[in-house]
């Protein structure tokens, strides 16, 4: 607890005492509503101020439920008796007479705060309440165990359940803090001077605001490439500055991460000032932050081992603040345990350890993602801002997807079928190739490949069809995804053969592999990743997870998926290794090449469903519940035992090893001995053999198979044994050189087979949606009233319907032979009401000519007018947010700029909207 506790009422030994810390039990309260007076269970004092109160009850009782009564403690608390204590000692007791001098002048502990915002509302005196029936923090069982605590100095301060109590110091710090002035100077002082873009900005006023509604969990949604980490920088900053916070946890859960924010708080600069010699920072290498740490940056690896697996003690504010980094990744759900789970089985095998670590800690939780899915919003809730992909392309801040281009073989298009009964070869762990016969005709698709069964002409075949498209020796990198790390070897093996014959002089770094396995030494990888960022080589990376997420390369211009992802988060945070701006390596777009029909399995976002923990009951684990005497006592909702319900999942277990076993005895001679082994052994205790042990273990029942397992110590082992060379059979890929060829590269238009249909069913999408999308109307009947905002959500709703800019500019080119630079608000138009399809820049410079041709302008007003047709070239629409961002923020926003058009600006902008969309001549 942190305090020392004292179990009997209280005498002038356990009153508070000066520079002691303790939990005084049975301290009397002052008369209630009811017009009678009690007892709280516990009073914990830091020194003479008491700081918490403590409603303590038995082990079965509703916790949560009970939090109101230690409120009530707080709210009727006697403060008589405190003082009166305090006067009593000071007779013989320097330090006390000092304390009460002060009393007779001010009460300085009759500190109070109100319990609702009503005029008349009673106050609370202490500011910590707790109550606790004993019982481990368990989230399966959220109101019936954990320490229940709430702050109830502020009204919208809620109640949450911790693992573990305060320390007595934690509770000082709190109470000395101040909240309100930290918030103040949050208002006060703008997010600026740190070199923010606008919507950075954005993210941290509406992080801020979320905090100050007391929200606990807290969710940034920013794509990938926007600058997360240097919003969190600035985020970080901001709440140490201004006191509202002690120390932040900045959680990643890869290495290469770590570092990587490590070397962003290097390279950024506060106010001119390094932001890493501002604050005390701890990286990676050190376990527990000094008192004058600020900020820590750690693995949930290494956190889990400092928290849950160590014999030290993990203050639970440590922490107050935890911004966890892509928290998308492994945060899950917990499955709900049956009665005799919560009793019989170890709870921490149904919570996720990430979960765990997020419960630990009292802290303001912020988690930043590109991509939020159901399972993040279900731990950090809705996010509360969002920059979208598409709206920074609109903003010129990412660049837009070319379409897919697919690698169509003979192999990838009609798969491997082989025969029930045929000889194939397998591909063992340890490189050697054994003969096996296939117990069923399997049918292998693309997703297989690599996986189940190794076609290595098909890897060839890829790898040559590559080298036809990629450039090795220059500036714009690529990236492949595998399957494995076997994969990406024989991969990085084709591939440097095959670009050989196209580049005879390319060194061997040109094309190397990046994988948690390339070394044993994490910094040894790290050093590899910073190369493929900064230097000219490697310029062809192959990667299986490593890279997916996270890894900030800019000049990476090409995907290649070789490798089926049906998580479309996976594949979003994936395809976002690409996103980013690089003009130095002449980055207009990035390509996707598909090798394995990517799209054909993707999920869609709004179909995906949390992960939920669903524990490996060990067979050893099972035993044990058939035997012990208490799990026959405890009844499930259908009415049968425990014992009877793991006695079940027992011969299961057992039956899928006899099955397996049995049909793999003839192919292994290992196999064959450990069952014939079996057989000796169960002929006597159990009355069969290996073949029948799941069918006599059902027969006889939850007791009798108890004891068998009770007269056989060792079986459990055995059968696990044999579990484990059954699996090592079972999961050696086929090997197979059949041969592969180049069918067509072929660019993908979604749904569609060619150009054609692509356009087709555009101009239909448009036909139907004009009535149900307002922005859409607006497009087509009054494009001068579009709004930014509005355009945005529209190109995003038909983002969602696989038709963007970038596809359909091709698909014209491919249908009409022309290449024309339009955007979307020209392709609705076009299908809509027939206008001709122009460039969209051509569309601005003609406007922009007529208007200088309407009257002299002043040479400001001109440089205005070109900048004003350069934001519309980039953002397509202007409207009043425009005007708050970049240069006209600088120079005065639109207030200012009016003013230069003598008032006229509206006018200025209405006219550049009609000449853009007046049909030519």
């Amino acid at each position: 607890m942190g305090c020392r506790h004292a179990r009997v009422k209280l005498c002038k030994w356990y009153a508070p005492q000066i520079d002691k810390n303790l939990a005084i039990a049975e301290w009397p309260t002052d008369t209630d509503e009811t017009g009678k007076t009690g007892f709280a269970d516990y009073v914990l004092f830091v020194g003479l101020q008491p700081v918490g109160v403590v409603e303590a009850k038995k082990i079965n009782t509703d916790v949560c439920g009970k939090l109101a009564e230690a409120q009530r403690y707080s709210i009727y608390f006697n403060l008589d008796h405190l003082n009166a204590e305090i006067q009593a000692r000071a007779a013989n007791d320097a330090e006390h007479q000092k304390v009460a001098e002060q009393l007779q002048t001010r009460n300085s502990y009759q500190i109070t705060w109100k319990e609702s915002k009503e005029p008349n509302a009673r106050s609370y005196k202490i500011p910590f309440v707790f109550s606790t029936n004993g019982r481990e923090y368990r989230r399966q069982l959220l109101s019936k165990s954990g320490i229940w605590y709430r702050d109830v100095r502020k009204v919208s301060n809620q109640a949450k359940a911790l693992p573990a109590w305060h320390t007595p110091g934690e509770l000082k710090a709190k109470l000395d803090g101040n909240i309100d002035a930290a918030q103040q100077w949050l208002e006060t002082n703008e997010p600026t001077g740190l070199g923010l873009r606008y919507f950075q900005k954005e993210a941290i006023t509406a992080t801020e605001q979320a905090i100050k509604k007391g929200q606990q969990n807290i969710l940034l949604a920013m794509a990938t490439g926007t600058g997360k980490t240097r919003t969190a920088i600035a985020l970080m900053y901001r709440l140490i500055q201004s006191r509202r916070f002690n120390r932040i946890l900045f959680l990643v859960d890869r290495r290469s991460l770590g570092e990587q924010a490590l070397n962003s708080f290097d390279d950024t600069r506060i106010n001119d000032v390094p932001f890493n010699t501002i604050f005390n920072i701890k990286g990676l290498t050190d376990k527990f932050p000094s008192d004058a740490t600020k900020i820590h940056v750690s693995t949930i690896q290494s956190l889990v081992k400092r928290t849950l697996q160590s014999d030290e003690f993990m203050p639970v504010e440590r922490y107050d603040c935890i911004i966890v980094d892509e928290a998308h990744r492994g945060y899950i759900l917990d499955k709900e345990q049956t009665d005799g789970e919560m009793e019989f089985r170890n709870q921490l095998d149904y919570v996720s350890t990430y979960r765990r670590i997020l419960d630990h800690f009292d802290a303001v939780k912020i988690g930043l993602t590109a991509t939020p899915a159901l399972h993040t919003t279900d731990i950090f809730g809705l996010p509360v801002y969002r920059y979208s992909y598409r709206k920074a392309v609109i903003d010129g801040y990412l660049i837009d997807q070319a379409p897919p281009i697919k690698i169509i073989t003979k192999l990838n298009q009609n798969g491997i079928y082989i025969d029930k009964g045929s000889e194939v070869t397998r591909l063992t762990s340890q490189g050697e190739l054994i003969q096996d016969t296939l117990e069923d005709e399997r049918d292998f698709e693309v997703a297989s490949f690599n996986r189940d069964i190794i076609a290595s002409n098909f890897n060839k075949i890829v790898a040559e069809s590559l080298a036809t498209k990629l450039d090795p020796t220059g500036k714009q990198k690529t990236l492949i995804f595998c399957v494995n790390n076997t994969h990406a070897d024989n991969m990085v093996i084709e591939l440097r053969e095959a670009f050989k014959k196209h580049y005879p002089n390319l060194e061997h770094d040109a094309i190397i592999k990046i994988t948690g396995e390339s070394d044993k030494d994490p910094k040894k990888i790290q050093s590899m990743i910073t190369r493929y960022n900064k230097e000219r080589l490697p310029n062809i990376v192959v990667t299986v997870d490593l890279l997916t997420t996270g890894i900030d390369v800019p000049s990476i211009c090409n995907l290649v998926f070789l490798r089926k992802v049906k998580s479309r988060i996976l594949y979003e945070q994936m395809k976002g290794r690409a996103t980013r701006l690089c003009p130095e390596v002449g980055k207009v777009n990035f390509t996707i090449y598909d090798a394995v029909d990517l799209y054909d399995s993707l999920e869609s976002v709004d179909t995906m469903r949390p992960v939920v923990v669903r524990p490996k009951v060990e067979l050893n684990t099972l035993v044990n519940e058939i035997t012990d005497s208490q799990t026959y006592k405890t009844l499930e909702a259908d009415g049968r035992s425990f014992a009877h319900h793991s006695h079940e999942q027992l011969v299961a277990k057992v039956q899928r090893i006899v099955g397996h076993g049995v049909f793999n005895q003839d192919k292994s001679a290992q196999i064959d001995q450990s069952i014939k082994r079996l057989d000796t052994v169960l002929a006597g205790a159990a009355g069969c053999d290996f073949a029948s042990l799941a069918q006599t273990l059902k027969t006889k029942g939850p007791e009798q198979s108890a004891e068998i397992f009770t007269q056989l110590p060792k079986l459990v082992e055995n059968l696990e044994h044999l579990k484990k060379q059954i699996n090592e059979l079972r999961h050696e890929p086929i090997f197979t050189d059949i041969e592969d060829e180049l069918i067509e590269f072929k660019e993908g238009y979604g749904d569609y087979d060619n150009a054609e249909d692509f356009l087709e069913a555009f101009d239909k999408l448009v036909e139907q949606s004009e009535n149900s999308q307002a922005a859409l109307q607006t497009v087509i009947t009054k494009p001068k009233d579009l709004t930014r905002k509005a355009l945005i959500e529209l190109q995003e709703w038909f983002d969602t319907q696989s038709f963007d800019e970038s596809t359909l500019r091709v698909a014209w080119k491919k249908t009409t032979n022309q290449d024309i630079a339009a955007r979307l608000i020209g392709h609705i138009r076009r299908a809509a009401l027939g206008d001709a399809l122009l460039s969209f820049d051509e569309r601005v410079n003609n406007a922009l000519a007529k208007i200088k041709h309407q009257k002299q302008w002043s040479d400001e007003q001109l440089k205005w007018l070109e900048r004003l047709a350069n934001s519309l070239k980039e953002q397509v629409a202007i409207d009043d947010d425009t005007f708050k961002t970049g240069n006209y923020r600088r120079r005065g926003g639109k207030r200012k700029l009016d003013a230069i058009f003598n008032n006229e600006l509206n006018q200025v902008l209405e006219q550049f909207n009609n000449y853009m969309w007046e049909q030519p001549a």
